[in-house]
């Protein structure tokens, strides 16, 4: 069996479109389409159901999926053990990432990456939606929030605490809130339908109903709005990061948990053996958001106690 054409099939199943893994092997469609025709005559078994506008694989293509996944992987794994893909890792990566998150951390950190290793090729997809990795075809994917269960591994680059902000011309004008209770009487900045703010403090909890003159489902026009002295804002502090270290917003109820602490993560598939340039990777990203903290990339500080160590226990996802 050919190991082109496994490759070829892999691709296929994760794009679920010949003109796009063409473009990708530098292929016809009219090739892609023989090849898999080839391996299914090979194997006596169709592998994907195909219309003029759609490919889909069938029960025994996902079954022999498994397989031809794990077979590609271990053969770079021993291509890598006798080149020098261990020292100059090399190929193509595909990452999707949250786009504010994308543009303000990830960029920079990609940006610096490519340049340790100018071989290996990166695509970044900026996209707030969640993604599927193995049906999207993405290596890795940057998450924030909390995690619930999944066959994923996740590696904890960089806290993401919530905190409530304003502007000094706002906090000037209609007070500080030193209480919960307090943003009642107060113009809050509503984020989608979140109109319950969440608060601990030594072990209790509250929540208050907020209200405020804006309510969007964009992060960054509520942090615009905050600095127009418009309102009181919850936000991630990475959001925000740059407009408290200027001065252009202000911490209040600092003494106050907002929510749950949660992280930024790096997600991948469940892989005994890692491949060099996904291992470059994410040693990458994770000394490079460990020096954000510490202020050695010469991007701003994160006004956060210092970083913890990866998930290695219960695989994990993010959830909703």
């Amino acid at each position: 069996m050919d190991i082109q054409d496994m490759r070829i099939f892999a691709r296929v199943a994760a794009l679920q479109n010949l003109s796009a893994v063409g473009a990708e092997l530098g292929l016809t469609p009219g090739t892609i389409s023989k090849r898999i025709q080839a391996l299914e005559d090979q194997l006596s078994a169709r592998l994907f159901d195909r219309t003029t506008r759609s490919i889909r694989i069938t029960e025994e293509g996902a079954t022999f999926l498994v397989h031809v996944e794990r077979i590609l992987a271990e053969i770079e794994v021993a291509c890598a053990s006798v080149d020098d893909r261990v020292n100059k890792p090399k190929g193509r990566l595909k990452i999707a990432a949250p786009a504010f998150l994308g543009r303000r951390y990830v960029a920079p950190a990609l940006c610096q990456f490519m340049r340790t290793y100018p071989q290996i090729d990166v695509q970044v997809d900026l996209q707030d939606r969640p993604v599927n990795l193995q049906e999207d075809g993405y290596d890795i994917a940057i998450r924030t929030g909390t995690l619930s269960n999944s066959t994923l591994i996740a590696k904890r680059l960089a806290p993401d605490r919530h905190i409530i902000a304003a502007s000094p011309a706002y906090l000037a004008r209609k007070g500080r809130p030193t209480q919960p209770e307090d943003l009642a009487r107060h113009d809050c900045l509503v984020l989608g339908d979140r109109v319950q703010w969440p608060f601990s403090k030594n072990g209790l909890e509250t929540s208050v109903r907020i209200q405020g003159p804006i309510r969007s489902n964009d992060g960054e026009l509520l942090c615009q709005a905050a600095q127009d002295g418009l309102g009181l804002i919850r936000a991630s502090e990475l959001v925000v990061l740059s407009e408290l270290r200027s001065g252009r917003l202000t911490q209040v109820l600092a003494d106050y948990e907002v929510g749950n602490n949660a992280a930024v993560w790096a997600l991948y598939p469940s892989s005994k053996h890692l491949l060099p340039r996904m291992r470059a990777l994410l040693d990458f990203l994770g000394a490079w958001f460990r020096d954000l903290t510490s202020g050695q990339t010469g991007a701003p500080l994160l006004a956060t106690p210092s970083l913890g160590a990866a998930v290695n226990g219960r695989p994990q996802a993010p959830a909703g």
